[in-house]
């Protein structure tokens, strides 16, 4: 069995190296019909970026040291994008990234607690990363269907905080969590055979793609950090939960070899936009698959092991004592619509999934030993079907002219999401997440919004983003501004600020003494200054 998993693995490395030159040798044909030598084929573009957040707020479980004024990120960035236009039958696109930070005080200090201790290296070590995030050749077979082979990012849906059928891949929150506007800059690519079909007759288009499972383990799902680094939720900072439950690949329900893909129809219906769509994919956010006992050193009592009252689900052992972190697979059917509407001289626009059996922790009526001694959401996980539902408006508003000296009218926008649980029991006591005990309601609503505003031809541009969990009580507000000092050069600053009064206080070496925590307040104390000076090129 070693064996034949060895050789599958050589053979998957090997198809990895060898897609480049598949991808070339298929468009060969194409290539040598056209010359277009004359031209000027090739672009180069991108930025390079400095970054610097400083805490705003003193850490509630970091004692005996004051995180106030403490600088937790001084990043620089360097990305590229280039393509190479062989003719107009074939374009080479790459985009790679490079990032490199300073080992702060701050970072220092979350390393001696704990941080990052799974691999023994420091935080920066997950903040570094030189990577080729996409590189694929867009080829264009005919008038009708053109294809994209190689890694590539897939953007199905309207929302722009939380995601409703934008699940075909992952995205990485470890070094800047959600607050990134730029979800490219945070979505994981994957090796994609895509293919759009155009429709003219039908006034739409086939979008279709498929992953084969070539893609590396970092690559799949929403990555969190459950390292203990500048973004753990509290009260869990230098903790690093994969010493007792790492991430595993090759659960039954969540193997990242298992082809995953999906077809979209894109279309208009008079002046109405609108798809609907499926795909199978991996769930984007992490679960807690329980070990089916736990270890004696975990709980601090005598003895060499306990029962935890729970059964894997997919393997009959886990990848850790505590148990292992997966990604199941999932259905999602889908559907959005977006129109312009004179009478409020406004756009609409809507979005809905149907994610069939999504997975939830859950904490069990009679708690394992792991939940009472360490954190809520060792008692295994359930599926329930979910309607994740949007509603947008996007306007501008051009009394900001007069009130506000604008150059032009405001621009707000303001969106309503909605999780819906299927056949919901309160009993069966699902989770927002494994480690803290706020229980999910039948509906989760929250409501963002966006005032922004222009000044001096366009340099000078003032934002306030606004988001509330209507159910739960908490949210966030992030005023910022963002100053063109010149054509190539941007200035950034804003303030990441967050609320919420149910939140887990520290007791008893970091247990959490309340069941009440829910999404923002994983982020309590967590506010922050952020900077970024680009130079675009």
């Amino acid at each position: 069995m070693k064996q034949r998993k060895t050789t599958f693995t050589r053979r998957r490395r090997l198809c990895r190296a060898l897609i480049p030159t598949a991808v070339m040798v298929a468009a060969s044909p194409l290539v040598l019909a056209d010359d277009n030598s004359g031209e000027d084929r090739f672009h180069l573009d991108g930025y390079l970026r400095e970054e610097l957040s400083v805490n705003a707020k003193n850490w509630q479980d970091t004692p005996d040291y004051n995180d106030k004024g403490k600088i937790s990120m001084a990043r620089t960035t360097l990305r590229l994008n280039m393509d190479f236009k062989v003719n107009d039958a074939v374009t080479f696109v790459a985009k790679a990234r490079a990032a490199r930070e300073i080992n702060t005080p701050f970072l220092r200090h979350l390393k001696g607690m704990g941080g990052n201790s799974y691999r023994g290296k420091n935080l920066t070590d997950l903040y570094n990363d030189v990577d080729l995030r996409e590189w694929y050749a867009d080829i264009k077979a005919s008038d009708r269907v053109k294809f994209r082979i190689g890694k590539q990012q897939i953007v199905w849906g309207e929302t722009d905080f939380f995601v409703a059928n934008d699940l075909a891949q992952g995205y990485d929150d470890v070094w800047r969590s959600f607050l990134e506007p730029a979800n490219e800059e945070l979505r994981k690519g994957n090796i994609i055979l895509k293919t759009n079909i155009d429709v003219p007759e039908a006034n739409g288009g086939i979008e279709a793609f498929l992953r084969p499972g070539w893609d590396r383990k970092r690559d799949i799902g929403t990555e969190i950090d459950v390292y203990g680094g500048r973004w753990s939720s509290q009260p869990y900072a230098g903790v690093d939960f994969r010493n007792i439950d790492p991430y595993t690949w090759h659960n039954a329900k969540a193997d990242i070899d298992r082809k995953t893909g999906g077809v979209r129809w894109s279309g208009m219906a008079g002046d109405t936009n609108y798809s609907v769509s499926w795909m199978r994919t991996f769930y984007n956010a992490p679960i807690m698959n329980p070990s089916p006992t736990t270890p004696a050193f975990l709980l601090g009592i005598p003895g060499v092991g306990a029962s935890s009252g729970v059964t894997p689900t997919g393997s009959t052992t886990t990848a850790g004592s505590a148990g292992e972190i997966i990604y199941p697979l999932v259905n999602v059917f889908g559907a959005t619509a977006s129109r312009y509407a004179d009478m409020a001289d406004a756009v609409f626009s809507t979005e809905v999934a149907f994610i069939k059996n999504a997975p939830f922790n859950i904490a069990a009526a009679t708690s394992s030993p792991m939940t009472q001694f360490i954190a809520p959401g060792f008692d295994g996980w359930k599926t329930k079907n979910v309607v994740a539902a949007m509603a947008r408006m996007d306007k501008n508003f051009a009394f900001t002219q007069n009130l506000l000296g604008t150059e032009k009218p405001m621009f707000f926008s303001v969106q309503l999401f909605d999780k819906w649980i299927q056949k919901f029991d309160q009993n069966d006591n699902l989770l927002y997440s494994v480690g803290w005990g706020g229980r999910a309601k039948r509906h989760n609503t929250l409501v963002t919004t966006i005032f922004d505003l222009s000044y001096d031809n366009g340099r000078i541009h003032p934002q306030l983003v606004l988001g509330s969990d209507v159910t739960n009580g908490g949210g966030f507000y992030i005023p910022s501004v963002t100053t063109q000092l010149s054509k190539d050069l941007r200035w950034k600053i804003e303030y990441d600020g967050f609320w919420d009064s149910g939140y887990a206080r520290t007791v008893n070496g970091g247990v959490p003494a309340s069941d009440r925590t829910t999404l923002f307040g994983y982020l309590h104390h967590r506010d922050q200054i952020y900077t970024s000076l680009t130079y675009q090129f």
